[in-house]
């Protein structure tokens, strides 16, 4: 799973159950490159069942209108200053290490039972996210447009949309983002035998030019070999059943004064899709001069010999009680 500081939370896009902590993470890109918008304001969640139409939640100047915001908003996520990003003036409150998973307790006198929860928070450059936790109708509250505490409704296995309001330069006007995710209560079930899993990997990327950086990718094919099992069961086993996935990639050497593999990368930096594809970014200038290694290890560059040549990668992953190793899968930097 991935993490937001050190607490687990689930991709909106990997089949989040309604008790989940549920990770609306939202990329930003501007001609072409990743990059953070100059101020937000807030995150708004919706049912999108009563707001299949913009207009039915937003004000012909396209922002939230505050009527919708009292009374239809589910969850809202805030921050706690300025709300600006990026330059001197950047809001703290925006880092994720202030996100701990767990709720304070609540002193009274102002104190802020839901810091370290229910905030909007800077995981990399153009990428934010905000956590949805599943514990509907608890102390978990945020903001609504208005600044109001609204307590969190987000209990149903239904669709919903969230709504981000930003700033994309100090001097433009506040715009409106809508995405939308969806919570299931299917996840859950019970079958009468072990299930028995057949996986397949595939390396799409075939050639990586040196120099470049390159997002690498691992589709992972999950089969249940079961007859008895449900259609049903087997349709969740197809998306996002991938956890704990690591890249391993080595240099294959051919010269005999060279070892024959040497390890560049081992990592477990890696983002899995809902369709269980693992992606890893692979910086050749980067890895290729230190590694992309655990802990203090560095690589020996006098071991690659030409940075050119064959690599082999390897992913594993844990399905269940399962870890698969993947077979070796090979491509070229030219």
């Amino acid at each position: 799973m991935p993490l937001i500081n050190t607490t687990e939370v689930v991709d909106r896009n990997n089949r989040p159950q309604v008790q989940s902590k549920v990770m609306l993470r939202t990329f930003f890109i501007n001609d072409g490159v990743y990059q953070d918008p100059y101020a937000i304001s807030s995150v708004q969640l919706f049912k999108r069942a009563n707001n299949l139409s913009p207009s039915s939640v937003l004000n012909t100047d396209g922002l939230i209108a505050s009527s919708n915001a009292s009374t239809q908003t589910i969850m809202g996520f805030g921050v706690t200053g300025t709300g600006i990003v990026n330059g001197t003036d950047a809001d703290s409150s925006f880092n994720e290490s202030n996100y701990t998973g767990t709720l304070a307790p609540d002193t009274g006198a102002g104190s802020a039972p839901c810091s370290g929860v229910s905030g909007i928070y800077k995981l990399a450059t153009g990428e934010f996210a905000c956590v949805l936790d599943g514990v509907a109708g608890s102390s978990l509250s945020g903001n609504n447009w208005n600044g109001h505490s609204v307590t969190n409704t987000g209990s149903q296995a239904t669709r919903y949309i969230d709504i981000w309001t930003i700033k994309l330069t100090q001097g433009s006007d506040w715009k409106t983002y809508i995405n939308h995710f969806e919570l299931f209560d299917d996840t859950f079930f019970a079958i009468t035998e072990p299930l028995m899993l057949r996986t397949k990997n595939k390396l799409f990327n075939k050639q990586v030019i040196l120099g470049s950086k390159e997002n690498i990718k691992i589709g992972t094919e999950v089969t249940i070999e079961n007859e008895s099992v449900d259609e049903s069961v087997k349709n969740i086993f197809r998306e996002s059943v991938i956890t704990s996935a690591t890249v391993t990639i080595k240099k294959m050497n051919e010269d005999s004064y060279l070892p024959s593999r040497v390890t560049v990368v081992s990592s477990t930096e890696v983002q899995v899709t809902s369709d269980n594809t693992i992606i890893y970014s692979f910086d050749t200038a980067t890895a290729l001069s230190t590694g992309d290694l655990p802990g203090s290890e560095t690589l020996n560059t006098e071991d690659l010999g030409s940075k050119n040549g064959t690599y082999a990668l390897q992913v594993s992953y844990n399905i269940l009680s399962e870890k698969i190793v993947s077979p070796l899968m090979y491509f070229i930097v030219k």
